[in-house]
This record gives C-alpha cells, sequence and structure tokens, in this order.
C-alpha cells in the first residue's frame, strides 16, 4: 500500500527551534475504546514464507524460505502448518520508530498496520498509564521513558503546566530521581534540555547516573544550545536536531568521539512545520527568522558525513484535534524518504529503523532476520533498497 502523503502538522516552536510535539498531548487521558483492541491477534502457526527475498542490513539475498515458529524465527523445516508464497517480495525486519508518542492500544496497533514492530515512547508522566501497553501480542512494542527531567520554568513545564512532582530542580539528587523513574517499569531516561531546562552539570549528573544503573539516556535537543549540552553531557540518544542555525563543529567532534551516542534527527516534524507559514506565524515567529528546515536539512548532512550514527524517529502523536494530525506510522515512511534526501543511502536508511536502531536501543531480540529473532516481519512487493519509499508497499505485516 502506497497511502497519499497527507500531514497537517500543529508543531509549536520554543523559542529560537522547533520544539518536540509531546506537548500537543496535553497528557491526555486515553478514550477508553482506545484501550480495547480492535481484534485479537490470530492464533499462531508454524509458518513458512517462501520465495522472499530477505534483506541482510546491506542487500538483499536470493530467493529462500523464512520459518516463524511461534514468536520467534526458525531453521527447523518440521511440521510446517502454514506456508505463505512470498511471490518474489522482499522480507524486512519490523520497522523501529526510535521516537514517538503514543498513549493507547489503538495508536499501537495503527503503528503496525504500517510495519512499525516497536516504539520507542518518549515520555511516560502516568506510569498506571502506561502499564497495559507493555508486552501485548500482535501489536508493535511499547518501549518507555518515564517522568522527563523537565526544568522549573522552561517551555515544556509551561505548556504542560507541570507542578513540582513533574519537575526537576537544581538540588535533585540525580540518583535518587533516575532509581525512582526505572522503579516504575521506564525503560530508558529522558532528559529536556531548553531554556530554563537542568543545568548542564546536572544533566551530566544525571546521564552518569543513567549509566551507572546500565541504562540509557535520551536528550532533547531541539536548538543549538541544548544540542551542545546534550553532546557535552555524554548522553546516549540525541533527540531532534537544531533548527536555529549549523551545528558547530567541535559539537559535532565531541559526539563522535563518544562510541555510544547516536542522534534522532526527527526531520519530518520539522519539514511540515516550515512548509505551512500560518503554523510560523501562529506560533509568533516571523518567516525568513533563524530557524529553517534548511538548518535541519544541513545538520543532518553534517553529523552523516562525520560518521554520528542516525537513526529514524517521527515524533508523531496521531490525532490531536480535526485540523491537526501527527500520523501514527505513515510518518515514519516519510522520514526514511527525508534520510535518504539528506544523504544517507537506502540502505542506510533502512537500517536506521531496523537493525541499527535495534542495536543501539540495545533491544538485542529484533531488527535482524536470523534464528532466533523475534518474527517482528513486513513482506513488501517491490524493492526499498531502488526506491525507499517502497516501504510504503506493503504486502502483509
Amino acid at each position: 500500500m502506497k497511502p497519499v502523503q497527507l500531514l497537517t502538522l500543529g508543531a509549536v516552536l520554543s523559542q529560537g527551534a522547533l520544539a518536540c510535539v509531546e506537548h500537543l498531548l496535553q497528557e491526555r487521558t486515553p478514550d477508553p475504546k482506545d484501550m480495547v483492541r480492535r481484534q485479537e491477534p490470530a492464533p499462531r502457526t508454524k509458518t513458512a514464507i517462501k520465495n522472499v527475498r530477505v534483506f541482510d542490513g546491506t542487500k538483499l539475498t536470493g530467493l529462500q524460505t523464512i520459518i516463524i515458529d511461534g514468536e520467534n524465527i526458525s531453521n527447523d523445516t518440521s511440521n510446517i502448518e502454514t506456508t505463505v508464497d512470498g511471490n518474489g517480495g522482499v522480507l524486512i525486519p519490523g520497522l523501529i520508530d526510535c521516537h514517538v508518542h503514543i498513549s493507547d492500544v489503538a495508536g499501537l496497533e495503527t503503528l503496525t498496520s504500517y510495519g512499525v514492530t516497536t516504539a520507542m515512547v518518549m515520555s511516560c508522566r502516568n506510569y498506571t498509564q502506561c502499564a497495559p501497553l507493555r508486552n501485548l501480542e500482535g501489536v508493535a512494542s511499547f518501549v518507555s521513558a518515564g517522568i522527563p527531567a523537565t526544568g522549573p520554568g522552561s517551555q515544556h513545564s509551561r505548556t504542560f503546566n507541570l507542578s513540582a512532582p513533574y519537575l526537576i530542580y537544581p538540588d535533585a539528587n540525580a540518583t535518587e530521581v533516575v532509581s525512582y523513574t526505572f522503579g516504575n517499569g521506564s525503560d530508558f531516561y529522558k532528559i529536556t534540555a531548553e531554556t530554563n531546562g537542568p543545568s548542564q552539570s546536572l544533566q551530566n549528573s544525571l546521564v552518569e547516573a543513567v549509566h551507572n544503573l546500565g541504562k540509557q539516556s535520551m536528550t532533547h535537543a531541539a536548538d543549538l544550545n541544548a544540542w551542545a549540552q546534550a553532546a557535552i553531557s555524554g548522553t546516549d540518544g540525541i533527540q531532534h536536531i537544531p533548527t536555529n542555525g549549523r551545528i558547530n563543529a567541535s559539537n559535532i567532534l565531541t559526539v563522535r568521539r563518544s562510541p555510544n551516542t547516536w542522534s534522532t534527527p526527527t526531520m519530518n516534524i520539522a519539514r511540515y512545520a516550515f512548509s505551512n507559514p500560518v503554523l510560523l506565524t501562529f506560533t509568533g515567529h516571523q518567516i525568513g527568522g533563524p530557524d529553517s528546515y534548511e538548518n535541519v536539512y544541513e545538520n543532518v548532512k553534517a553529523i552523516h558525513a562525520a560518521g554520528i550514527p542516525i537513526l529514524a524517529g517521527t515524533d508523531a502523536v496521531g490525532v490531536i484535534n480535526a485540523n491537526i494530525s501527527v500520523p501514527f506510522g505513515l510518518t515514519l515512511h516519510f522520514e526514511l524518504e527525508n534520510l535518504v534526501e539528506a544523504g544517507l543511502t537506502t540502505v542506510e536508511a533502512l537500517r536506521a529503523a531496523t537493525d541499527l536502531a535495534a542495536q543501539h536501543h540495545k533491544l538485542t531480540d529484533r531488527g535482524r532476520i536470523a534464528p532466533g529473532m523475534r518474527a517482528d516481519l513486513i513482506l513488501l512487493n517491490s524493492n526499498p533498497l531502488t526506491n525507499i519509499s517502497n516501504t510504503r508497499d506493503i504486502a502483509k505485516v
């Protein structure tokens, strides 16, 4: 399937930079019907998918057969119950959205319908609400941060009208804060670097505390100063890319020297914001100011040229109202196209949402098609290595 690329985006810009659209969610309480599955997963049978070319991380193989036994890929060809003819199509690993905001089962089902089988969810301020979304069979895996480190007086604190329990103060004990977050089931830790956000010293301490627990940190960094802070802190995943100028070469070098740091630039969210002058005016920005999609594009080109790993993420939040929608699933396919436009090869773009994404997020059971790995698979009708938009030409998930 190749859905029409149509997206209405109500992104809000922080001062001097495009902010994460997480705040559009306003910490919505899910509609009860959106927490109920539209259909139960089909019973699992031992399945052989024949006549498929497989993406092995670098190229497509010749035609072969892939065996699915339960939740995993197998090399045991005995007792096959179901056979699927791939008709010469292309089998790729399920896609990973490395930056998304999702709060209900309906959203996970929508992701899955577009071949996105893992959601890296960038915040959860209600641990009870998030718990039922974990470990659901037959829909995208929910992997999330907890309450982000947000400074009092910051853009995010004002937008969410956050009270003290949801804020981090300069005298906070980083070890205690981080331990509380992971004690509530969070998979990684989120830091919001912005004006009036956590200081450089506090960011450094938070990252150190996270790493001391053997966990990972992600840092929202949508402007030049925030990106520099994230680079210095040694955070694992730098989320977004500056819109208000070009990243300093020394900051790029700092990240390049860190073997564990990557960038998830979320180009698509910026592309649509900057394509709509009404939105820029609405958010108090003047056309011709320092913020631009060109800065996003050039910054992605620069970090790619420097060899910094780039992962694919969308900042999607789903439907907000009749006029504002940042769709789940479809936007990840758009992001792969944006990355190719910015200089990544089709192989690099596909890896940014499959094995490279899994590797950097330490999801060791997915991202590749091999015996023992999760059977998160997408059957495509056409070759994504010749045209990355072919990831949208889905035959079966």
